[in-house]
C-alpha cells in the first residue's frame, strides 16, 4: 500500500491509497510509529481512497489513536465515506473518532 504524507503547520495527513487490511496495514503502521517516534503526535488518516477497511486495519488505527494520545497529541479521521463509514459504526468507532470532511476543519480543531 502506497501511504502519502502532507505537512501543515504541526498536522501530518496521511493518504492511504488501497484498503487497509492484513495484507496491507503494515506500511500504515510504520509510517504512524516513525511519525511518532519523531514527535508528530497530531495526524490525520484521510479515507477518501479507501475502499475498505478490515478488522487488522481498524485495530491498527486504533492502536495509533491510542499512541498518539499517550503522546499527548491525536489521531482524527477525514472524509470517512460509504463502506468505510459503515464499518465504523457496526463497531462503534465512529465514536470514538473526530471525523471531518474537509481538510481545513481537520487541521484548524
Amino acid at each position: 500500500m502506497n501511504v502519502i504524507e502532507h505537512t501543515r503547520s504541526d498536522v501530518v495527513i496521511l493518504e492511504p491509497r488501497a484498503a487497509i487490511t492484513a495484507e496491507t496495514e503494515g506500511e500504515l503502521a510504520e509510517v504512524m510509529r516513525r511519525l511518532l517516534n519523531a514527535g508528530r503526535t497530531h495526524l490525520v488518516i484521510d479515507l477518501a481512497s479507501v475502499p475498505h477497511i478490515d478488522s487488522c486495519g481498524l485495530g491498527r488505527i486504533v492502536q495509533g489513536y491510542v499512541t498518539a494520545q499517550r503522546l499527548g497529541g491525536w489521531l482524527k479521521l477525514m472524509n470517512v465515506t460509504g463502506r468505510v463509514r459503515q464499518q465504523l459504526t457496526v463497531t462503534r468507532l465512529l465514536q470514538l473518532f473526530e471525523i471531518y470532511h474537509p481538510t481545513a476543519h481537520a487541521i484548524g480543531a
